[in-house]
C-alpha cells in the first residue's frame, strides 16, 4: 500500500504546471492621443445632450428666443457652418476640376469631404432644433412650399448633401473610369449647387420687411464672399496639419500659395464689409444705421473689434504677410481666422432683430413677458446644444479619420486630374 504523505515525482509535477505566458507577450492598455480625442468628444456629447433635453422637454422656453429675437445663435452658427462647408468645397474643386492648379490638393480630397459631411450635419441638427416643431421637418420635403426661400434652402441642403455623400463614396471605393467620371461630374455640379446654397440663405434674411437692415441686395454677395474667405481658412488648414508629407517642396510651395490666396481673400472680404457698412449708412435710415452701431459699440462690442478683428483678422494678415511665411505660421493664421469667424454671422443675425422701431417700441412699453424682450444673450441651454452639435460632428469626423481611414493618400501621385 501507498504511503500518502509519499511526495510525486518531479516529472509529474511538470506535468501539473499550468504554463505561463511571458510577461513580454501580454497584451497592455496605451493611452493614446486618438483615445483621448474620442474621450473628449463623447463627454462633451453627453454634457450638450443636457441642453437636448431641455429643447424637447421644454421646448424653446429654456432659450433667450422670443417675439423680437426669434433667431439667435443657432441660425447665426448654422449660417457659419454653411459658409465653411461650400466655401471650402468650392475653392477645392475650382482649383483641383477647374482650373487644375495645385494638384496636390487632390489628396485631400478624402479628408476635406468627410470635414464637410461633418460640418453638414452639425448645420442641419441646429437649424432643426431651431424650428418650433423640429419633428415636422419632412413636411417640406412632402408639402413644399416654393413660393418660400426657406423651402428652397431646405432642397438645395438635401440635393447637395447626396452630392456630398455621392462624391465621398465615390472617392473612397470607386475603382472603375465610369464612377470616377461621375464623381468629377458631380463636382462640376457643386459649384453652382453651392453657390445657390449660399446666395439663398442671404436671401432668406433681405426679404424679411420687419428688419431694415437686412434689406438690399448686398447680404446674399456678402454671404458668398465670407464663404470663400472662411473656406479657404478651413482648406488651408487641413492641408498644412493633416498631409502627412511636409518636407515635399511641392507641400511647401503649395501651403505658401494657398496663403497668399488666403490674404488676398481676406483683403476682399474687409472691403465688402466696409462697403456694406456704407450702404447700411447711406440711405439715411435710422434702424440700418442703429444696427451697424449696435454690431460696433453695443453690448457685444467685443465680439466684432476684438474677436474678430483683433484675433482673426490682424493676427492671421501678420502672419501672412512676413516674407517667407513657414507652413506651420501659415497654418496658424487660417485656424484663427475659421475660429473666429463666427463672430460675422452672430453680428449680421443678432443686432439687427434688437433694433426696435416705433411700433415695437409700444409693443415693448405696454407688454411685458419672457419673450417679449428686445435684448439677446445666449441662454445655458443655447450653448448646451451648441456644445452637443460640435461634439457630434467632431465624433463623425473621428470615425471617419481613424476607423474609415479617410484620410489624405499619400502614394497618389500629383498630376492633373482628368
Amino acid at each position: 500500500m501507498a504511503n500518502k504523505n509519499t511526495k510525486p515525482a518531479p516529472e509529474a509535477e511538470k506535468e501539473q504546471e499550468v504554463p505561463q505566458k511571458p510577461a513580454a507577450s501580454r497584451k497592455t492598455f496605451k493611452l493614446t492621443t486618438t483615445h483621448i480625442l474620442w474621450g473628449v468628444g463623447i463627454l462633451a456629447l453627453l454634457i450638450g445632450g443636457i441642453g437636448m433635453y431641455q429643447r424637447f422637454t421644454e421646448g424653446l422656453r429654456p432659450t433667450a428666443l422670443g417675439s423680437f429675437v426669434p433667431w439667435g445663435l443657432w441660425v447665426a452658427t448654422y449660417e457659419y457652418f454653411v459658409w465653411l462647408e461650400i466655401g471650402s468645397l468650392v475653392v477645392f474643386t475650382l482649383m483641383v476640376y477647374v482650373f487644375k492648379i495645385n494638384p496636390i490638393l487632390h489628396k485631400m480630397a478624402l479628408t476635406l469631404y468627410l470635414t464637410a459631411l461633418a460640418i453638414l450635419a452639425m448645420a442641419l441638427i441646429l437649424i432643426g432644433l431651431d424650428l418650433g416643431h423640429p419633428f415636422r421637418f419632412w413636411h417640406v420635403m412632402v408639402w413644399p412650399q416654393w413660393n418660400s426661400l426657406l423651402a428652397w434652402m431646405i432642397w438645395a441642403h438635401m440635393i447637395y448633401m447626396v452630392v456630398l455623400v455621392g462624391k465621398l463614396l465615390i472617392e473612397a471605393y470607386g475603382k472603375s473610369a465610369g464612377l470616377k467620371k461621375l464623381g468629377i461630374w458631380l463636382s462640376y455640379i457643386s459649384i453652382p449647387l453651392g453657390i445657390a446654397l449660399v446666395a439663398i440663405a442671404g436671401s432668406v434674411f433681405s426679404v424679411v420687411v420687419g428688419r431694415p437692415a437686412w434689406q438690399g441686395n448686398g447680404l446674399p454677395l456678402y454671404f458668398l464672399v465670407s464663404s470663400l474667405v472662411v473656406g479657404t481658412g478651413l482648406l488651408t488648414f487641413l492641408f498644412v496639419w493633416f498631409y502627412p508629407n511636409k518636407e515635399e517642396q511641392e507641400y511647401i510651395d503649395t501651403v505658401r500659395w494657398m496663403g497668399k490666396l488666403l490674404l488676398g481673400l481676406l483683403t476682399v472680404g474687409l472691403t465688402a464689409a466696409a462697403l456694406g457698412g456704407m450702404v447700411l449708412l447711406y440711405p439715411g435710415i435710422p434702424a440700418q444705421a442703429e444696427a451697424l452701431k449696435t454690431a460696433l459699440f453695443g453690448p457685444l462690442w467685443w465680439l466684432y473689434w476684438v474677436l474678430h478683428i483683433g484675433v482673426g483678422v490682424i493676427i492671421p494678415i501678420f502672419l501672412l504677410l512676413a516674407r517667407t511665411p513657414s507652413p506651420k505660421q501659415i497654418g496658424v493664421a487660417a485656424g484663427l481666422l475659421i475660429a473666429t469667424f463666427i463672430a460675422v454671422p452672430l453680428n449680421i443675425v443678432v443686432p439687427a432683430q434688437t433694433v426696435i422701431g416705433i411700433i415695437e417700441a409700444d409693443l415693448v412699453n405696454s407688454f411685458f413677458g419672457p419673450t417679449l424682450n428686445a435684448g439677446y444673450f445666449p441662454t445655458s441651454s443655447e450653448w448646451l446644444v451648441t456644445l452637443f452639435a460640435l461634439a457630434f460632428g467632431f465624433l463623425v469626423f473621428l470615425f471617419g479619420f481613424t476607423v474609415l481611414r479617410l484620410r489624405p493618400r499619400v502614394d497618389e501621385t500629383s498630376k492633373e486630374v482628368k
